[in-house]
């Protein structure tokens, strides 16, 4: 538009002031000039358009631009940003207090990049959620205020590494996976709530907790991975379809790391730190604040854990 209003004003252009400005575009706007390249260029109105009112002229003015993103850019949020970022200082300071401008692209990367970061952000925000509704939801289960506290840290570890797995693949963020993510969690949570219910109904000491949890579920939970992955391994070799290739790393590398970190972190921590006897048991807490004793006959009463060797 700066070149056709410099052609259309001939010698007069540059103006001395922002007032003839004003008045020159509201006549270049209304001028056979402008009607001719609304003509020639499609959506040339729009793209050089202007706001103004009767008493002070043009309030607002706004142009397009090239930016230089190669049309085969990603549309991910991490994608477009390297491309957003020299755009967005180029503008910053162009603009000041007087002259303010907002760069806005809607129907484009730009709009598509704010989109995908306020996916982003609102993902991480989904994640902490399901870790806190997940352990209270482990807490009614096992009525155990400690038993959720150690499933919940093997339950985002579980997430942290898929993610990371997920990403060092090569998938970036998008629409498609901010759903997958939050499903991760609900997903992880199940191989560790089986092994952590288990544990807490069983009797004796830690190890013996952890081991009776093993041999009942154990087995069960080995055998649901398998069947997941055996379903999802399939969806990876589904590059046509984004989302389903997108959704069968994610389902593998859950059902993967939601085996590891429950054989390998859970049960080492119910082991080592495991509540046993009344520990951590809402009923035994609530007995106890009504001035009731302990109950001897706990089927979880504590007891010394016993050497153990080798025949």
């Amino acid at each position: 538009m700066y070149i056709h209003v410099q052609a259309w004003a001939g010698s007069a252009f540059p103006y001395a002031d922002e007032t003839q400005l004003r008045a020159a575009l509201e006549s270049f706007y209304a001028s056979a000039t402008f009607k001719a390249l609304e003509d020639d260029f499609s959506g040339y109105a729009y793209n050089t358009g202007f706001v103004a009112d009767g008493a002070t002229g043009v309030k607002a003015i706004w142009n397009t631009f090239n930016t230089t993103i190669p049309i085969s850019v990603e549309a991910s949020a991490t994608g477009i940003t390297k491309y957003y970022k020299p755009w967005r200082a180029a503008v910053d300071e162009t603009c000041n207090g007087e002259a303010p401008c907002v760069m806005t692209q809607p129907w484009g990367y730009f709009f598509w990049r704010a989109a995908l970061q306020g996916l982003q952000d609102s993902a991480i925000q989904n994640i902490v959620i399901a870790l806190i509704a997940s352990y209270f939801v482990l807490v009614l289960v096992t009525r155990n205020v400690i038993v959720p506290l150690l499933a919940v840290m093997s339950i985002g570890s579980t997430v942290v590494w898929v993610l990371a797995t997920a990403f060092l693949a090569g998938l970036k963020f998008d629409s498609n996976v901010s759903i997958l993510i939050v499903m991760v969690v609900g997903m992880a949570v199940d191989y560790a709530v089986h092994l952590t219910h288990f544990y807490n109904e069983a009797a004796g000491d830690r190890y013996e907790k952890a081991q009776a949890a093993l041999h009942g579920v154990g087995v069960s939970v080995v055998g649901g991975a398998i069947t997941t992955a055996g379903a999802a391994f399939p969806l990876c070799f589904s590059p046509n379809y984004q989302f389903f290739y997108q959704a069968g790393v994610f389902i593998l590398c859950v059902a993967f790391y939601g085996i590891i970190f429950s054989f390998t972190l859970l049960m080492p921590l119910f082991m080592v730190c495991g509540p046993t006897g009344e520990t951590g048991d809402i009923s035994a807490m609530l007995r106890r604040l009504k001035g009731g004793a302990p109950d001897p006959k706990a089927k979880h009463a504590e007891t010394e854990m016993p050497s153990r060797t080798a025949d």
